[in-house]
């Protein structure tokens, strides 16, 4: 916190999954004050977040929200586009966490709840590794990009399961294929993809979405490939980008820095302030462009 600025008040909306624990002890590390915690959903998580913060948990959620300086919202992601509304209402800067939509429908609504300061985006987007080669690429002809996504869905199943569902927060291939792709736009930025064929299976796992899916992909004359897994295993999330200049790799190791939750907290503390979003509404909508058709091609060989 900057000196003699005052403690940024921020409100919590919804404990859906661990973003929501994680992005308050980030932003509470950096001097924020969390001042409560709005949630209909997920009563056992809201009680564990209220004991682990020490706060309540607000009934009132329109007293909240003017009373914050920042909303963070976790909520489950059928609400997200009602909650958009809310705090567009609210005039209050807000944070989502991903994902915000599971259908390009959904994706619309929250687009057009208003137009209050407000972004979304994975973490990934600012990994310390993926901006670093983001830099080292610019100017120099990328020819291939290949991405690596795996996040095992274990916790989905069971007690989670609306993420695992494309009615809840989209199943694998948009739950976790927003990761995938915020990072090819840190590499292509406002890149859109045409989709030239993928598929998707379930083998292996008892899941209403898939276990893995691939799809190979072009923006411009770049060459991208990318692979989404929820299978059993260590997380991954790694870059292969091919250029002129020869070929570079980055996969980003385990860890809150690492993974780039500091570098968001930061960028929503900013917001807060009355900074510039962090993520243009032009590339979050790229980006869900290209998961929302990734996920439709992959999932044509489950037919």
């Amino acid at each position: 916190m900057r000196r003699g600025e005052r403690a940024p008040r921020v409100a919590f909306a919804g404990a859906a999954h661990s973003h929501a624990f994680s992005d308050a002890r980030n932003l509470r590390a950096l001097g924020a004050e969390i001042i409560g915690l709005w949630d209909v959903d997920d009563p056992s998580r809201a009680a564990d977040f209220c004991a682990e913060f020490e706060v309540s948990a607000v009934a009132d959620r329109d007293r909240l929200f003017t009373e914050a300086d920042l909303i963070v919202s976790t909520v489950r992601t059928p609400r997200a586009a009602e909650l958009a509304l809310v705090v567009a209402e609210s005039r209050t800067p807000a944070f989502f966490n991903k994902t915000v939509a599971s259908t390009p429908a959904a994706y619309a609504e929250w687009t057009a709840a208003g137009s209050a300061p407000r972004f979304t985006s994975s973490v990934l987007r600012f990994a310390p590794k993926l901006v670093a080669l983001a830099e080292q690429i610019a100017g120099g002809q990328l020819r291939t990009l290949d991405v690596r996504v795996q996040h095992s869905i274990a916790a989905l199943l069971e007690p989670r399961s609306w993420q695992d569902e494309l009615t809840g927060a989209g199943g694998t291939l948009v739950n976790f294929g927003v990761h995938a792709w915020e990072m090819v736009d840190v590499l292509l930025p406002g890149g859109r993809a045409e989709i030239l064929d993928g598929s998707a299976a379930r083998e292996g796992l008892p899941t209403a979405s898939e276990a893995h899916g691939t799809v190979r992909a072009r923006i411009g004359t770049v060459e991208v490939n990318v692979s989404v897994s929820g299978v059993d295993g260590t997380d991954v999330y790694a870059v292969r980008a091919v250029t002129d200049r020869g070929v570079r790799v980055v996969e980003l190791a385990p860890g809150a820095a690492e993974l780039g939750y500091h570098g968001a907290a930061d960028a929503m503390l900013e917001l807060a302030r009355g900074g510039t979003p962090a993520v243009s509404a032009a590339r979050t909508a790229a980006v869900y462009a290209n998961v929302f058709a990734a996920a439709q091609t992959a999932r044509r060989s489950l037919c």
